[in-house]
């Protein structure tokens, strides 16, 4: 079976029956709740109508053609099957209601969100029960992705163990061609004459190959062709050596191959110009509406507690490595280490009055400013004392990729336990990974999550913030 055929066959085994299976969902969830809603406008009776029913099935058609629910997708995580059940009764919900007010002039508010809510429940839990059963059936050998390599390259051993190790259920590694026989643990297959009959006697669905095209054009070619008569989906595996692991992206330009090591939504007008928008007005608002009395607030207890300014403005490193005066409110003693040490735990720099505003992250609180002035953004990678990014500059590699954007008042790592104080450089390595992350994964959805995530954490008391 070709890659081709392969692909089609999961949509048939996989697509279509969780289809139909959500529109069941769909239609059992709004018959139950139509049935046993109390109307309070006759007007919405229409509601109980047989036909109405229809406009659902197209709604759900709809929905279907923007949010599948491709769940056979491998790699595919548990928010992704959340935020498509969303998607799918939204859009399909919102048609109907749409559909059902312009013709029957009726629209049951209440109605619509209590089937919003049962619906997006039951469809995001009868997908994971399919999810399940689909990665149950790949852990007992159905349903793998064939997957042959080429070459004895140092990468395609390093994808022959990935590939082949006992954890790994969505693939089945067949094994190593190459003339040169590679590492003794990795499955040899034999040398590379034997490729076009092992192939046309066996089930190959990927084909990765790390031969190096320069030399040995012609041999690349043949069996680019001969995964192309087989309809096997052919993969090249670059030599990287030296890089950090990522997805590289490939361009043309002016009939030249060039790659890209990482592919930025951010540098995107669009997203870039409506992200500082939101940022602008948001910011705009919250000083407008809420700022003064947190001023108020803090002032009189920082006047009271230790002398000094009520705000501590400290150089911090932003967008492209530009400086920028980051905003807090003083949470310290004035002292002649502010610009060098982190906060600790129990720093002793801190009054009391200021560890309930750093515990509380109130402290945080003027960055609104900063926000507002174009300094920083809602959330992105937190901005770094000059000291540190100097100092990190020099032991981490690809550290200055976090500067790509502005930085946030929080941030992915912040809300995946990198928040405060970096002890060791592990740490900061850590925190370096998670905000490349969000730089090569920004959505506007990833924005609110975290947003989301941190808002739960202050509440339930952030260990971290000290």
């Amino acid at each position: 079976m070709n890659q081709q055929t392969f692909k089609t066959k999961e949509v048939y085994i996989f697509l279509l029956p969780t289809l139909l299976l959500d529109l069941a969902v769909q239609l059992a969830v709004y018959l139950l709740c139509a049935r046993n809603f109390t109307y309070g406008d006759p007007m919405d009776l229409v509601m109980l109508k047989s036909r109405v029913v229809y406009f659902l099935i197209v709604g759900f058609m709809v929905a279907s053609l923007l949010y599948a629910p491709k769940l056979y997708v491998r790699g595919l995580e548990l928010r992704h099957i959340a935020v498509n059940a969303f998607l799918q009764t939204l859009i399909t919900l919102s048609v109907m209601a749409i559909s059902v007010n312009i013709l029957f002039d009726s629209f049951a508010g209440k109605l619509y969100l209590l089937c919003g809510i049962s619906s997006t429940t039951a469809v995001f839990i009868t997908n994971m029960i399919i999810k399940s059963a689909i990665d149950f059936a790949r852990r007992h050998g159905r349903n793998k992705v064939h997957c042959l390599i080429v070459g004895s390259e140092p990468a395609a051993c390093e994808l022959c163990r990935a590939l082949g190790a006992p954890e790994q259920y969505d693939y089945k590694m067949l094994g190593i061609f190459a003339d040169k026989v590679p590492d003794s643990e990795l499955k040899y297959l034999g040398p590379l004459s034997g490729l076009d009959k092992y192939i046309r006697e066996n089930k190959v669905h990927n084909l990765y190959c790390s031969i190096p095209p320069k030399d040995n054009n012609e041999l690349v070619n043949s069996i680019i062709r001969l995964c192309e008569h087989y309809c096997i989906e052919f993969f090249y595996l670059p030599d990287m050596t030296g890089y950090i692991s990522r997805s590289l992206l490939f361009d043309n330009i002016d009939g030249h191959n060039v790659v890209r090591l990482r592919e930025e939504p951010l540098s995107n007008p669009v997203n870039r110009y409506a992200k500082r928008l939101l940022d602008m007005v948001l910011s705009g608002l919250l000083l407008v509406c809420f700022f003064p009395f947190v001023w108020l607030f803090a002032a009189i207890g920082i006047k009271l507690s230790s002398p000094g300014p009520i705000f501590f403005r400290q150089k911090r490193t932003g967008y492209k490595g530009q400086e920028f005066n980051m905003i807090k409110f003083r949470s310290m003693h004035v002292n002649a280490d502010a610009d060098r040490l982190q906060a600790s735990k129990d720093d002793p720099r801190k009054f009391a009055f200021g560890d309930f505003l750093r515990r509380s992250s109130i402290d945080e609180i003027p960055q609104l400013i900063n926000i507002f002035l174009g300094d920083m953004s809602f959330v992105g990678p937190r901005p770094h004392m000059l000291a540190h990014t100097e100092q990190y500059d020099a032991l981490i590699d690809e550290y200055m990729v976090r500067h790509m954007v502005l930085p946030g008042l929080t941030g992915w790592a912040q809300v995946n336990g990198y928040r405060g104080e970096t002890k060791t450089l592990d740490q900061m390595k850590g925190r370096v990974k998670y905000d490349i992350w969000y730089i090569e994964n920004w959505s506007p959805l990833l924005d609110l999550r975290i947003v989301f995530k941190t808002i739960v954490q202050i509440l339930g008391g952030d260990k971290q913030a000290y």
